[in-house]
């Protein structure tokens, strides 16, 4: 069977863009393929699954606040928690943010800056500092943040995309692209682009229109054919403790009111599932890792290395705690400005790039992609604001660098 488009890659990106792509052009045959059993199964499952709209850039800020306000019409079909976000820093820290902090609007952004005591107020945390702990000086609380089921919200796309006649192949990996032509010889009075996809089971499937929505992969495999995508892979990975007693992080604060936490050292972050003894724990190691999409393999070492020491600063009380879950993903860079890209070559274009900020921003990345293929200029979004589509495109961007990134 052949189609108007195909979609490679089923996350929560590719599901937004599917969905959004047939909810423009109802007529239009689309296939959306997932080499997993299901859509959301890949890197989406694999995501802390928290979401801010604490962002420097208009262009961040846009796509994370518009999708947000999609996601909190959806409740529990994707599991919101809007718990919110508490970005620690410390003194030499805040001053060196001064120009990002500058761009956030109490009232508009939902957010309020706090002091030691504020912080003190909300956790039993530790705010002095000592060798490599910074102290913590200022925080930043978000309430338009908590977390969601990055699944959830993957399938909740895939079900919508569904309903109006979309055509979804699971457990289906791509093997490699079939260009029209003879290969890369091409003629320059020749047309050139993408005939179609073969998959690893010997299938050959076509459409006029191609989108990879591939985050991570997508480099590896379009870059075979000559792209360039402006985005490169690198490991994260995710810890779960249990802890025995929550009060100990919590203090008086009602356990189901702890926000997200990022701590001033290292960018150390914690997901709290306190009324299930839980946390979640995660630190962004630049320096030694590769850019690479080979694994990825979690490492104790960088647990025990990295983030135990942090933990035990900053919550001192901490005691009976036991590593229960550690897992690893991917993060899909656009380093220059740490925005996504949303670009095309002839009849292929990719969605990638999100820099850690993917399922926050996925509603409105799903819309502007699907703008894009139709030759819509300007995308529309959830809240009524609107986004010119050459914004996010390597040719014709127009973004500011993003300054709030883990």
């Amino acid at each position: 069977m052949d189609f108007d488009t195909i979609i490679v890659g089923a996350g929560v990106l590719g599901a937004s863009t599917a969905y959004h792509l047939k909810r423009l052009d109802p007529d239009r045959n689309v296939l959306l393929v997932e080499k997993e059993k299901r859509p959301g199964a890949g890197n989406t499952s694999r995501s802390a699954a928290l979401y801010r709209n604490i962002f420097s850039s208009v262009a961040s800020k846009k796509l994370a606040t518009s999708s947000i306000k999609y996601y909190l019409e959806l409740g529990s079909e994707v599991q919101m928690d809007p718990i919110g976000y508490l970005w620690m820093f410390s003194e030499r820290q805040w001053k060196g943010s001064k120009r990002a902090v500058s761009t956030l609007d109490n009232e508009i952004d939902e957010v309020e800056i706090l002091g030691p005591a504020d912080i003190s107020s909300l956790l039993n945390i530790n705010t002095e500092g000592k060798g490599p702990f910074p102290e913590v000086g200022y925080g930043i609380f978000g309430h338009l943040c908590g977390s969601l089921s990055g699944m959830g919200l993957a399938q909740h796309y895939a079900g919508r995309f569904l309903e109006l006649g979309g055509v979804i192949r699971n457990s289906t990996e791509i093997d490699g692209l079939i260009l029209k032509g003879a290969s890369s010889s091409f003629s320059p009075w020749d047309e050139a682009g993408l005939k179609s996809i073969s998959t690893r089971d010997g299938k050959e499937i076509k459409a006029k229109d191609f989108i990879f929505t591939m985050g991570a992969w997508s480099q590896d495999l379009l870059g075979r054919y000559g792209i360039f995508t402006g985005t490169l892979p690198k490991k994260r990975q995710l810890f779960g403790i249990k802890v025995e007693d929550p009060y100990q992080i919590a203090g008086d604060v009602d356990l189901d009111k702890v926000p997200a936490l990022i701590l001033p050292a290292g960018g150390t972050y914690v997901k709290p599932i306190l009324h299930r003894n839980m946390m979640i724990l995660g630190l962004a190691d630049d320096l030694g890792q590769p850019y690479s999409i080979e694994g990825p393999y979690h490492d104790e070492e960088h647990f025990n290395r990295g983030i135990v020491p942090v933990i035990e600063h900053y919550f001192p009380d901490l005691k009976d705690w036991e590593l229960k879950m550690k897992w690893a993903g991917h993060y899909s860079y656009h380093w220059p400005d740490k925005n996504p890209v949303i670009e095309s070559v002839q009849n292929i274009t990719w969605a990638a790039g999100t820099s850690g900020s993917g399922i926050m921003k996925a509603d409105a990345v799903g819309r502007i992609t699907a703008s894009k293929v139709l030759k819509i200029k300007t995308a529309d979004l959830f809240n009524g604001s609107k986004m010119h589509v050459s914004d996010l495109s390597l040719k014709d961007r127009n973004v500011e660098n993003e300054s709030f990134v883990i």
